[in-house]
């Protein structure tokens, strides 16, 4: 297609609902400011674009719009006010690192915001963000926050607790340094970074939660049986890069509908519990960088391989990750198949 979006596209106000701009379009220019005359639109769309310019601030006459989701394009300035009295917008995606400012604080007030995802807008200063304004949303359901922080260390405040629908928090590339608190709410998908202390007893209560990802925290300790035993809806597991230390309990058998678990980076010793044998979906297993030692139960070989997890090495083995052998082996004592022979006295 090529070309820029052209001024005439008001007069499409009367079909218009949904635009959804691609890079298979091959635009460019700036969002024209008759945009804001398409008062039917529910739905805007700009994804991977060569669009410049700034956001015009006729976004704000879109008094339909249930979504806006602008990501890789080459937008720069601030966000503008007038997104804050966006009164049905119920899903905000933002991904542009030349934004810059403040993230409005009418934004904070729309009482329909259900999903909001910032993602890499490092220009954006994001501090007041996370301090106060974005726990004061308590419909959100979904909030995904990545940005970088410089200066102060950021905590999630204990007003988390208020946000009764949120169910999935990723919180990725912040400058936190502080344990999770126990207010967390009835989270279903839990992301985040730059945490440290113990993993409190409040997450255990955390009975829907099925996404798990804590890697590369400073999260320490021992790996709770409870914690296996009492998550039991988990699908995915990650706690990569972690000080955790001790055993894989037996209790991660109870995970009946874990399909991955990642591992590695940690201190993790002993062996591989013959429990991973009741996880009927198990198909993803990393335990790269352990202190795992010991052979690897042929009959758990012989399940990843009946799920047609890929085989690798020379010559071929049933492999524990979809990945290469090393990745399953590499810095640990592990032996067996593609591990390595194991001795024998």
């Amino acid at each position: 297609m090529g070309g820029t979006i052209p001024p005439e596209i008001s007069l499409l106000r009367e079909s218009f609902e949904s635009l959804i701009l691609t890079r298979q379009l091959q635009l460019k220019g700036a969002i024209p400011t008759e945009v804001g005359m398409l008062t039917k639109l529910t739905e805007l769309r700009l994804l991977t674009t060569n669009i410049l310019g700034t956001i015009p601030t006729e976004l704000g006459l879109l008094q339909s719009l249930g979504m806006l989701w602008i990501t890789d394009c080459h937008l720069s300035g601030r966000i503008p006010s007038e997104v804050g009295i966006l009164g049905s917008l119920s899903t905000l995606v933002l991904s542009m690192p030349d934004l810059t400012g403040s993230v409005p604080s009418e934004l904070f007030q729309l009482s329909g915001l259900e999903c909001v995802l910032i993602d890499r807008c490092y220009g954006l200063n994001m501090e007041y963000v996370l301090q106060d304004a974005i726990w004061k949303m308590q419909q959100l359901e979904d909030l995904t926050l990545r940005s970088r922080i410089l200066g102060n260390k950021i905590s999630i405040p204990t007003e988390i607790g208020t946000m009764i629908e949120l169910t999935s928090l990723r919180v990725v590339d912040w400058n936190l340094h502080s344990t999770i608190p126990n207010q967390v709410g009835k989270l279903e998908k839990l992301v985040s970074n730059q945490i440290s202390g113990t993993v409190p007893p409040a997450l255990l209560e955390l009975t829907n939660l099925v996404h798990l990802d804590l890697g590369y925290n400073q999260l320490e300790g021992t790996l709770s049986p409870d914690f296996f035993s009492q998550l039991t809806k988990l699908e995915v597991l990650v706690i990569n890069g972690n000080h955790f230390s001790g055993s894989i309990p037996t209790e991660v058998g109870r995970l009946s509908s874990l399909w991955k678990l990642e591992l590695q980076n940690t201190s993790v010793s002993g062996t591989l519990p013959t429990e991973l044998l009741l996880l009927k979906g198990l198909a993803s297993l990393v335990v790269t960088n352990t202190s795992l030692s010991g052979s690897i139960p042929e009959s758990l070989w012989d399940k990843m391989y009946q799920k047609e997890i890929k085989c690798y090495g020379h010559p071929p083995c049933k492999s524990l990750s979809v990945k290469t052998n090393k990745t399953v082996c590499h810095g640990t004592s592990l032996c067996g198949c593609d591990c390595g022979p194991c001795q024998t006295n």
